[in-house]
C-alpha cells in the first residue's frame, strides 16, 4: 500500500490571491464570532514490527492516541486492541506480507498511513520435520519402515525418539535413547550432527494397539500430578500424537505428545506413562473401555517433559499439521 504524493505548481500572483481571499474570509469569520475547526491530525505509522516464530507473535511499537490496530495478513485483515497478533499460521503457506494500521475509535485522530509490508517466511518448521522424520527413519537401519513419530524431547545429553514402525507385517513402537555426548539444546543441531550409524542407544519394542487410548486417559478421574497441576490451571488438554502399547497383560503405556492450551499460551509435552488396569486387560475389550472400565491402579511416569526451543517448533507443527485435512504426512494421530 504505497503513500501517493501530490506535485502543487502555480503562479505566484495566483497564490497571493488566494492567500489574500482566505485571509479575507478568516476575517470575516472572527467578525461573527465562529471560531474555524482545527484540522484533524493522522496518528503516526506503525514501526519496528517483529514477528517471535517460537512463540508465533507478531508485535509492533505503540503508536500514541491509538487505541486499536488493523493487521493485515496476506490481505486478510482484523482487529486488535494490543500492539500484538497471534498469526494463523496455515501449514500450506510459508510466505506472508503483514501491515498494520494505527487507529482511534474516538475520532480524534485520523488512521495512520498503512505500514510498509512486513514479510514473514516459515522454514525453519518444515525443515525440522523433515529432519525428525530423515533421523528417525535411519535410525533403525532397514528392518524397520517408518510409520509416525510419535514423540521427541531431550534430557540433558540425551535425546529420546518414539516412533511407531512396521516389520513383518506387524506395527510396533521403538523408544531410542541416543547419547550425544553434550548437554542438547537445540533439536535442530542435534539431529544435524548426528551420523545414525554411529549412534549409541537403547531401544523397547512393544506390540503396537490401534485405540485411541490416550484420549480416554485424559478423561480419567485419576490423573497423574503433572497432569492434575495443568488442570487446575485452566488448561485443555489434548494429544497431538499418541499411541498405546502394552507392557504386560495388565498394564498399559501411552506415548505421545500432549498440548495444553488456556486463554493466554499453549505448551507441549512429551509424555510416557503406564498404567494399571487389572485382570480385563485383554484382547476382547477395546483398550479405550479397559482404561475407563477397569479398576485403575497406580501411575507409573517414566517421563513427563515440557517441550521447548526446537522441540516445541517441532510439537507445534505436528499440531497444524493434524488441522490440516488435505496434508499428507507420516506424523498423525495413531487411531
Amino acid at each position: 500500500m504505497a503513500k501517493k504524493g501530490k506535485i502543487i505548481g502555480g503562479i505566484i500572483i495566483g497564490l497571493v490571491a488566494v492567500g489574500a481571499a482566505v485571509g479575507a474570509i478568516s476575517a470575516f469569520s472572527n467578525m461573527k464570532g465562529a471560531t474555524p475547526p482545527d484540522p484533524q491530525t493522522q496518528l503516526a505509522t506503525v514501526q519496528r514490527i517483529e514477528y517471535n516464530e517460537d512463540k508465533n507473535i507478531l508485535s509492533w511499537e505503540n503508536v500514541n492516541g491509538a487505541d486499536s490496530y488493523n493487521v493485515s495478513v496476506n490481505d486478510k485483515v482484523e482487529s486488535v486492541n494490543e500492539t500484538y497478533y497471534t498469526v494463523d499460521v496455515d501449514p500450506t503457506i510459508t510466505d506472508y506480507t503483514v501491515q498494520i494500521q494505527a487507529c482511534d475509535s474516538t475520532g480524534t485522530y485520523l488512521s495512520s498511513e498503512w505500514s510498509q509490508p512486513f514479510e514473514i517466511t516459515l522454514t525453519k518448521q518444515e525443515s525440522l520435520v523433515s529432519a525428525v522424520n530423515e533421523f528417525a527413519k535411519n535410525i533403525t537401519g532397514q528392518s524397520y519402515k517408518l510409520k509416525n513419530v510419535v514423540s521427541m524431547h531431550a534430557e540433558d545429553s540425551h535425546l529420546f525418539t518414539t516412533a511407531t514402525y512396521e516389520y513383518m507385517g506387524k506395527d510396533y513402537i521403538l523408544t531410542y535413547d541416543t547419547d550425544c555426548g553434550e548437554t542438547i539444546t537445540s533439536l535442530e543441531e542435534a539431529l544435524k550432527t548426528q551420523d545414525v550409524n554411529k549412534v549409541t542407544y537403547t531401544d523397547s519394542e512393544n506390540a503396537a494397539k490401534n485405540y485411541d487410548t490416550a484420549s480416554s486417559f485424559l478423561a480419567r478421574s485419576e490423573y497423574s500430578e503433572q497432569i492434575q497441576e495443568l488442570a487446575d490451571q485452566q488448561y485443555d488438554l489434548s494429544f497431538v500424537t499418541s499411541q498405546a502399547y502394552e507392557i504386560t497383560s495388565d498394564t498399559l503405556g501411552i506415548k505421545g505428545i500432549l498440548k495444553a492450551k488456556n486463554d493466554y499460551e499453549t505448551k507441549y509435552y512429551s509424555v510416557d506413562v503406564s498404567m494399571y488396569v487389572g485382570q480385563f486387560n485383554n484382547e476382547q475389550y477395546k483398550y479405550t473401555n479397559a482404561v475407563v472400565d477397569a479398576q485403575l491402579g497406580g501411575m507409573i511416569e517414566e517421563s513427563f517433559v515440557e517441550l521447548t526451543g526446537d522441540f516445541k517448533e517441532y510439537a507445534q507443527q505436528l499440531d497444524e499439521m493434524q488441522k490440516s485435512n488435505n496434508i499428507s504426512n507420516d506424523l498423525g494421530m495413531s487411531y
